[in-house]
């Protein structure tokens, strides 16, 4: 009888660790899943006022000055990633505050954390595609340290991915600032923070875009077949440079070929010189 009570207590001794842990998981997903849920309640209730706005003058008020604050959500996520640290719960949290707040501060303390407790996690693809969300500088150091040290080549590709496609995006941005007349330029002021807009206006669009082309080069040659969303990093780095080089405005359409109404073969450019309406569509 002895024995067998020794051997029932040795028994649940090594169950209680595994047990602990389980119930201290739980504890974290339900601590982030409150927070989370918080955030999506604002939402669903900002949405609900913008579709039933009587007036443009009022969805126009709704959508620009009452949208949710990121920066008042982001201290519950923070509490949930410092009470449960090195946890995917954790990084979860440090994502949708870098994704979501407006706060320098919290901003690089999510990444000064991310950077130093997760950056051997295979879990920091979501991390990353949150930083490409992200208008602070800090975004951008943040996705250059992980596609420098990340030792998954996954994250690496992704992190190169959207590093250059945030650098392609302020080359844009800063463009469009130069060349914006009044009207432009009050739309981009109600479309971008003043921090993008601010840093946007010291930058040479030139250099920047190159810059963003060369990332997403080495996309193609070093993580080409890396699956992304529906398809691999390779396909969506490739279909932006086309884009890039051959789709702007002024510049002469690409070949298209296939057939008319009538299934005869038809060119593009069996067009030249006449007025040409091309209607792109889809269906998904």
């Amino acid at each position: 009888m002895r024995m067998i009570s020794l051997a029932l207590l040795a028994s649940l001794a090594s169950l209680t660790p595994a047990a602990a842990q389980v119930s201290a998981d739980d504890a974290a997903v339900e601590a982030y899943d409150s927070a989370l849920e918080a955030w999506q309640d604002a939402q669903k209730a900002h949405r609900k006022a913008y579709s039933t706005a009587k007036t443009d003058e009022e969805r126009m008020r709704i959508r620009t000055d009452e949208r949710p604050n990121g920066d008042l959500y982001a201290p519950a996520f923070m509490e949930v990633a410092v009470t449960y640290p090195g946890t995917k719960v954790a990084l979860d949290s440090f994502g949708w505050i870098v994704g979501n707040a407006a706060d320098v501060g919290m901003i690089q303390r999510s990444c000064q954390l991310v950077l130093r407790s997760h950056l051997q996690s295979e879990d920091l693809g979501a991390f990353v595609e949150q930083l490409a969300r992200c208008e602070d500088m800090t975004a951008e150091r943040a996705l250059q340290a992980i596609l420098s040290s990340s030792p998954h080549r996954d994250v690496r590709g992704n992190a190169c991915f959207q590093l250059g496609l945030k650098k392609l995006s302020s080359a844009r941005l800063a463009r469009d600032l130069k060349e914006a007349d009044a009207e432009e330029l009050k739309e981009l002021q109600d479309n971008f923070t003043e921090v993008a807009l601010t840093r946007a206006q010291s930058l040479q669009p030139e250099i920047i875009q190159a810059v963003g082309e060369n990332l997403l080069e080495r996309v193609v040659e070093e993580f080409s077949d890396v699956e992304w969303r529906r398809g691999t990093l390779g396909r969506y780095a490739s279909g932006e440079l086309f884009e890039l080089r051959n789709l702007q405005i002024g510049m002469i359409a690409p070949e298209i070929e296939g057939k008319d109404v009538f299934e005869r073969p038809m060119k593009l450019s069996e067009f030249r010189g006449k007025v040409v309406l091309l209607d792109f569509w889809g269906d998904w």
